[in-house]
């Protein structure tokens, strides 16, 4: 690859990994704004920063662009880090920080992010925090490389949850064990398969305009996927390319004098040849057939959710369609923490709920949680009564843009309770958005009673969450954020995530207590003093109890969990003073 003698004056961006042995040189940690704010991504990324600070680990940060987001840049030494390693990372780091892009650092031939000095498409640059002197001094620092070990000791500064495996027969499944011929490879590529129409989830992609904050590059590659899929050639990609408003970047590369059409669908291409896509709906597997009934089910239904504790159950059982989806089975090992930060509901609410939902026939326990294991749940076909009377009929309302579904909408800040809008209103918005004009057409959708209806939309004027402005996911989600910021609830996810890590931590080291108190023999290990888990940054993993100390206790020997949560919070947000 030729270098240029200077950057482009368009923007640009560095691959994080190794085109040869896809190993990580580099990593950024990309804190977006485009949710939440630039006020909750710097918030983010001085945690973060202050971890890394803590482990004696140079950086650089920088602001990405012109509406706040933020870069931490690391250069790696000794070859770099192992792609499956920085994977794990960045699904960690996403469990502690809402704000957190993970993927730049999970795709190792694709993975790119914008340099400082880098133009952004929004107009500014990506500009470091420091300049002058200090910027060359920390540029010297970070250039020297730091151990690629620094993705362990970050994973054990951040306490989380293993993830939900995957059935080794379901994963392997989806792999075709012999490619797909592709035809014509030389002039005009594609698979050797009859050609078909387009889906619609790929028609609609092609025929709308990305958002301005929406992932330009993600959606071309979608688009030349379902093309590839539909058997279609690279002469009717350079054709859709031409004028398809949803491939408007490769017509600004083109423009910038970069044809990147032919790469663009070789990607797509080969991807296509190598995993086997399912079209027809008929040809889906059982459990997909089974996930999409209860899908269907529970939007035919929607109305009957309208009564107390029905909107959790809702969101409950959205959530365990999203987990089942990911696991390949509809018996999942969950604890009430994971399936609560999913849901966007209280913990205490999962699990009075889940009793609810087996007492009404959608879900049974089949197993019961016992000591740190998970109690294990299974995600019923709809019960008598629920059934959809006419399949053709089901069908979710059309997405306002790919990648708003409900339960992202659902789980959004906004809808918390009071300050904020509460569950009740998520539903009646979902609705206007999904078509419906009337309130009486938003009654028969939700079950509200028409008072409630129209009160609800009297606070959505107000806070202008409704008008014909509002369409596409990315404005949608930037109203809601602003009105959840206008009413003060724009963290409240943030603050659930960190106490359910905190709950977890804790649970772990009473048992790790535990288990030490009714060990036989003479005891030792550390004294009982809060300074001993303040003041050690260990950058491995290690029992709870190494971590934080003796567990605390009150004058009377009982457990002291106000001191130990003190502690544990400590531990996870250090002190916050570099800007480097």
């Amino acid at each position: 690859m030729v270098v240029p003698q200077q950057a482009p004056d368009y923007p640009w961006a560095i691959y994080l990994a190794s085109s040869v042995d896809h190993r990580f040189r580099l990593l950024a940690f990309d804190f977006d704004s485009a949710r939440l704010g630039a006020d909750q991504a710097r918030s983010d990324s001085d945690r973060f920063a202050a971890h890394l600070d803590s482990l004696g680990v140079h950086y650089l940060r920088a602001h990405s662009g012109p509406a706040g987001g933020q870069h931490i840049w690391l250069r790696l030494s000794e070859g770099g880090a192992d792609s499956a390693d920085v994977r794990e990372l960045a699904r960690v780091l996403k469990q502690h920080y809402a704000t957190f892009d993970r993927s730049p650092l999970e795709n190792p031939g694709s993975g790119v992010v914008r340099p400082p000095g880098a133009p952004h498409r929004n107009g500014g640059r990506s500009v470091p925090h420091l300049a002058g002197v200090e910027l060359n001094q920390a540029l010297n620092r970070v250039s020297r490389g730091t151990t690629p070990e620094v993705v362990t000791w970050l994973l054990a500064r951040h306490p989380h949850t293993p993830p939900i495996p995957r059935p080794t027969a379901a994963t392997s499944a989806t792999v075709r064990a012999t490619p797909i011929r592709i035809g014509d490879p030389e002039t005009n590529p594609h698979l050797d398969r009859p050609r078909r129409l387009l889906s619609a989830a790929t028609q609609e992609l092609l025929s709308t305009a990305p958002g301005k904050r929406a992932d330009r590059s993600a959606i071309t590659h979608s688009i030349f996927l379902g093309m590839a899929c539909a058997g279609h050639t690279l002469s009717d990609a350079r054709t859709a390319a031409a004028s398809a408003p949803g491939l408007v970047r490769l017509r600004e590369d083109r423009d910038n004098g970069r044809d990147e059409v032919a790469r663009q669908w070789g990607r797509a291409l080969q991807r296509a040849a190598s995993f086997s896509y399912l079209p027809d709906r008929t040809l889906q597997e059982p459990l997909d057939e089974d996930l999409d009934t209860i899908e269907r089910a529970l939007t035919v239904h929607a109305a009957r959710f309208a009564q107390p504790g029905g909107e959790s159950d809702e969101r409950i059982l959205y959530a365990l369609i999203s987990f089942a989806r990911t696991a390949r089975t509809r018996t999942l090992d969950i604890d009430c923490r994971r399936l609560a930060q999913r849901a966007g509901l209280a913990a205490s609410t999962i699990s009075r709920r889940l009793r609810v939902l087996a007492q009404t026939g959608w879900v049974t326990r089949t197993s019961a949680a016992a000591g740190t294991r998970a109690a294990s749940w299974t995600l019923n076909l709809p019960p008598t009564g629920w059934e959809d009377p006419a399949a053709t009929q089901g069908n979710p309302p059309p997405l306002t843009e790919p990648g708003l579904t409900v339960l992202a909408h659902h789980t959004h800040d906004l809808w918390s309770p009071r300050p904020g809008l509460g569950a009740a209103a998520a539903r009646i918005h979902w609705a206007l958005l999904g078509g419906a004009r009337t309130t009486q057409q938003v009654t028969s959708a939700t079950g509200y009673s028409p008072v409630t209806v129209e009160k609800t939309l009297r606070r959505f004027s107000r806070l202008q969450l409704i008008g014909s402005r509002l369409r596409g996911g990315d404005r949608v989600l930037r109203r809601l954020h602003g009105a959840a910021q206008e009413l003060g609830v724009a963290d409240v996810s943030a603050s659930r995530r960190e106490r359910h890590i905190i709950d977890r931590e804790l649970f772990e080291w009473w048992n790790d207590e535990l288990a030490w108190r009714r060990r036989k023999g003479k005891k030792r290990g550390l004294k009982r003093h809060s300074e001993v888990a303040t003041t050690l940054a260990l950058p491995i993993d290690g029992p709870a109890r190494i971590k934080y100390g003796r567990f605390p206790t009150k004058s009377s020997g009982r457990a002291d969990y106000r001191t130990a949560r003190d502690i544990v919070r400590s531990c996870l947000a250090p002190a916050e003073g570099a800007v480097a």
